[in-house]
Order: structure tokens, then C-alpha cells, then sequence
């Protein structure tokens, strides 16, 4: 090989480095979204006290003001890759460290990467997706995302480098169907098992500490589990979805309790799919055949109902999915609308 082929390999590699550092480095704040919008919806409807107000969607990049990069469009063209930037079927939503928004994409095989505050969109790579549907962050900034076909976790550092694989033990894969995940305050992971109705908790490094659940509708026992919350001091919630309930249980796993009942009144979850919990201890849930967000205390009673069937802002078909942020900003997947809706949950301080 000639000396100018070398050098120019060389300066190529280079200026791929430098593009990849920019990445990198420039990722670092995360500033607020817009202003909720004066004209959008908003719940409970005027003139009670506004608590959730609707804010944006995001469909794709130009939602955000971004395209792919210049990177990736020529790491698409080199290696043959085709990637769709709109989302298709948002399964699970999550924010990483440097304030980016991780949207699953399980039509597309794909992590979605929508950095807001620069303006960029960009996907996890290498990406080995079959079905990611589940999405967690680590204190440390660590990306876990749920394969529910590939009945692994995919373990991702804080700059997007995928790093590790969990789910196999001796060779065997110890998930039958893993989608929901949560991290808890003590940064152990619990998995929902949907396929094997149990639940999971085991260390960042993919040990095993702790099962529960089996096949049924008694306490603690699940009949195709969908997803879980953690909050304060470990205590958690489960989506039991055909049970149509919630679960509640406390950091070692004892049952506590549980709310939800099939039918189509208020405060019924027929078919309850995401869960999230709010800086106050709320509890968001996602019913995906009524097309609503029902918001619960922690004792299971009904506060708020959010949303109706429609394309429309504060509308859903299908939502499959619920986050909330540090900043107590509201995310529901809409599935089959193929977006993201945003939402601003308003706290109140308590009446003195």
C-alpha cells in the first residue's frame, strides 16, 4: 500500500474521530422545552386549577429542528445501513445524562436519540435490536434497553458505546420475554418478565438477586406483566396488564397492595400497558383501550384522567408507554399515531 493511501486513511480516521468527539463532548446540558402552549389542552378542563398541560409531539427530527448528521449519513451510505428517522411505533421513552431523549422503536429495530437542547438526532449503535421495547438510565448514566425477542438487555455507557449483554447463564437465556425495566434507588434492575409473568431483580453486572411472581390473579402473581415503576425507598408497581390491575410492592418484594378493575368507568384499567411515577408519588398509568393517561395516589384512588382516542395534541391511539422526568415533564408514547406526545405535570405546594 502506497504512502498516500496510508495518509489518507489516516486524515479520514481523523476527521471521523473529531466528528465523534463533538458528538460527544457537545452533549452536555439539557435546556427546557418550550413553554406549554396557552391554546393547548390542558386537565382538569377550566375553570378548576390546570395540573397537566400538553406542551409538544415529536414525530421525527424535524420536530426537534434536526436531521441526521453528517456522521451518520455517511456511516449509513459506507456500511449499507437504512435507518427511518420518523418513529413508527414508540414503545418506551427514557432521558440519559446528557439530557437526550431515548425513544424505542421496535418497528424499526432501533433506539431513537433526539437531543433537543443542540438540535440533533441520532440512533444507539451497533444496534443488535430484534424488539427493544423496554428503556432504563442509571445513576451513572448507563442505558438499559429490553429486547423482548432476543430475550436480552442490552447495556449501553453514558456516551452511547454498547459495553455489555445481560440475560444468559451458562449459555441459557434466563428471560422468556423481558420488556419493562426499571432502575432502583440502590441501582439494581428489576425486568419484567411478560412471557414468564415474573419479575426480576438483579445487579448492574447481570447477577441474579431476586425473583417474584408466577402465572395467576392472587397477590403477586401476574397474568402477562407488562411494566414497572420504582420510586422512594425502593417500593414499586407493576402492571399486571391481563389481571387489569396494579401491583404494589415494597423494596424486598412483599405485596402491599393493588388497584384496578376491567370495565369501562372511570378509573377502570382495561388494558393497562406503562407505568411512571411523578416528583409527589403519583402514579401514571397508561390504559391503551380506553386511549387515556389515569393518574392515581399512592393508595390507588383516582385524580385525574388525561386524554381521549384522536390524532389530535392530548389525543392517543394506543398508548403503550408513560415517563416522567426530573423536571416533572410527562411523556406518552402514542403508538399508533408514531409519536411522542409531551406534557408538563404542574406540582403544587400543600395549602398552609
Amino acid at each position: 500500500m502506497s504512502e498516500v493511501s496510508v495518509s489518507v486513511r489516516r486524515r479520514v480516521r481523523l476527521v471521523l474521530l473529531c466528528g465523534l468527539s463533538v458528538v460527544v463532548a457537545g452533549a452536555a446540558r439539557w435546556p427546557a422545552w418550550p413553554a406549554p402552549a396557552t391554546q393547548g389542552p390542558v386537565w382538569p378542563a377550566p375553570p378548576d386549577l390546570p395540573r397537566i398541560r400538553y406542551v409538544t409531539a415529536i414525530a421525527g427530527p424535524a420536530d426537534i429542528g434536526a436531521g441526521a448528521s453528517w456522521l451518520q449519513r455517511a456511516a449509513s451510505a459506507i456500511l449499507g445501513r437504512r435507518r427511518q428517522p420518523r418513529l413508527m411505533r414508540p414503545r418506551a421513552m427514557a432521558i440519559d445524562r446528557s439530557g437526550r431523549l431515548l425513544i424505542a422503536d421496535p418497528e424499526q429495530r432501533m433506539v431513537h436519540v433526539f437531543d433537543v437542547g443542540r438540535r440533533k438526532y441520532s440512533y444507539l449503535e451497533p444496534a443488535p435490536f430484534a424488539s427493544p421495547v423496554g428503556l432504563a438510565v442509571g445513576e451513572d448514566g448507563s442505558i438499559y434497553v429490553t429486547d423482548s425477542e432476543r430475550r436480552r438487555v442490552f447495556v449501553y455507557d453514558a456516551s452511547g458505546t454498547r459495553r455489555a449483554t445481560l440475560g444468559l447463564a451458562k449459555g441459557e437465556a434466563i428471560f422468556r420475554r423481558p420488556t419493562g425495566i426499571a432502575v432502583g434507588p440502590d441501582g439494581r434492575l428489576h425486568i419484567v418478565d411478560t412471557a414468564a409473568c415474573t419479575i426480576t431483580t438483579m445487579t448492574p453486572d447481570g447477577r441474579v438477586v431476586g425473583v417474584i411472581g408466577r402465572r395467576g390473579s392472587g397477590e403477586g402473581e401476574f397474568n402477562y406483566p407488562t411494566d414497572i415503576a420504582v420510586g422512594r425507598g425502593g417500593r414499586s408497581w407493576v402492571v399486571d396488564s391481563m389481571n387489569a390491575r396494579v401491583q404494589a410492592f415494597d423494596a424486598a418484594g412483599n405485596f402491599l397492595g393493588q388497584f384496578g378493575r376491567r370495565g369501562n368507568g372511570t378509573g377502570d384499567i382495561d388494558k393497562p400497558k406503562g407505568i411512571t411515577l411523578d416528583s409527589d408519588g403519583h402514579v401514571y398509568v397508561a390504559d391503551a383501550l380506553h386511549d387515556v393517561v389515569q393518574i392515581f395516589d399512592e393508595e390507588g384512588r383516582l385524580l385525574l384522567v388525561v386524554g381521549s382516542s384522536g390524532g389530535g395534541p392530548g389525543q392517543f391511539s394506543l398508548p403503550s408507554s408513560v415517563y416522567i422526568d426530573s423536571a416533572n415533564r410527562l411523556y406518552v408514547a402514542d403508538a399508533l399515531n408514531g409519536r411522542v406526545q409531551v406534557f408538563q405535570y404542574v406540582s403544587q405546594p400543600d395549602a398552609h
